[in-house]
C-alpha cells in the first residue's frame, strides 16, 4: 500500500487542508484512500472521530474507513503533543503509533481486495521536529512509518524561505529529506503569497510539487498526477 507521511514546517501551515485535498483528489481519480492522524491535541478526551477534529476531517475525506480508534492518541490541551501527553500522564510511543497506522492500513487493504491500490495518508501533529516525547519527534514517527513518501507542507507566507531552508537542512542532517514540498495559503495573505514557490526554486532551496492557493485546492492535482504515475 503506498503511504504518504505529511509533515509540516510548523503548526498551522495547512497540513490538514492539504491532506484532505489530497484524499479528495485521489478519490476523484478513482483511487481508494484512507486518511489517518495518529496523534492530535486540542480535542476532548475520548473524543475519537469527534466532529471538528483533524482526525475526523481526514476520516471523512478518505474512501475507506477502518474500525480503529482515531486518533490513537487524543489529548485535550491545545499544546505540543508531548506537553499534552505529559499533563495526562501518558507517554507517546512512536512505534506504537506506526503499528496502529499499519493495522488500519491492513484492515482496509483486506476489504479493498488484492487488485485495488489503496493509498494511505498519515498526517503528523505540529512541525517536523515538534517533540512527541523526551526522545522522539514527528521526524522519528515518519522514520517509523518508512517506507513512505514524505511530503513537507509549508505556509505560502512571509518567512517560508527560511522555514523550508531550515527544515530541509535539519532533515538532511539526519539523512532523510522529504520527497515533495507543498505550499499552502493557510494563513492570511501577505505581500509574498503567490510568489514563494518561484522564489524557493530561484534560490535553489526547493521546487514545490504543488501550491494550494487561498480557497482553491486544485493545485494538489499536479502532485496527485505525479504520484499516480509512479504506481
Amino acid at each position: 500500500m503506498p503511504r504518504l507521511v505529511v509533515l509540516g514546517c510548523g503548526t498551522g501551515v495547512g497540513k490538514t487542508r492539504f491532506s484532505v485535498a489530497l484524499l479528495r483528489a485521489l478519490a476523484a481519480r478513482g483511487a481508494s484512500a484512507i486518511g489517518l492522524k495518529p496523534i492530535e491535541s486540542g480535542i476532548e478526551l475520548g473524543a475519537a472521530n469527534s466532529p471538528g477534529s483533524d482526525a475526523s476531517a481526514l476520516a471523512a475525506a478518505g474512501s475507506m474507513h477502518p474500525s480503529v480508534r482515531h486518533p490513537l492518541y487524543a489529548f485535550r490541551a491545545p499544546v505540543s503533543p508531548h506537553l499534552a501527553a505529559r499533563a495526562e500522564g501518558i507517554r507517546i510511543d512512536v512505534q506504537r503509533a506506526a503499528a496502529w497506522a499499519r493495522r488500519a492500513e491492513s484492515e482496509v487493504a483486506t476489504h479493498a481486495g488484492p487488485h485495488m491500490v489503496t493509498w494511505s495518508v498519515v498526517e503528523t501533529a505540529g512541525g517536523v521536529f515538534s517533540p512527541l516525547s523526551q526522545t522522539a519527534s514527528n521526524f522519528d514517527l515518519a522514520l517509523a512509518l518508512d517506507p513512505a513518501i514524505w511530503v513537507l507542507v509549508a505556509a505560502d507566507a512571509l518567512g517560508v524561505l527560511h522555514d523550508v531552508s531550515a527544515a530541509l537542512q535539519a532533515m538532511r542532517a539526519r539523512n532523510r529529506a522529504p520527497d515533495h514540498i507543498v505550499l499552502s495559503a493557510a494563513r492570511a495573505p501577505d505581500a509574498s503569497t503567490g510568489t514563494n514557490a518561484a522564489e524557493l526554486t530561484a534560490l535553489g532551496i526547493a521546487t514545490p510539487s504543488a501550491v494550494l492557493s487561498r480557497g482553491d485546492d486544485q493545485g494538489v492535482d499536479s502532485l496527485v498526477a505525479l504520484l499516480l504515475g509512479q504506481t
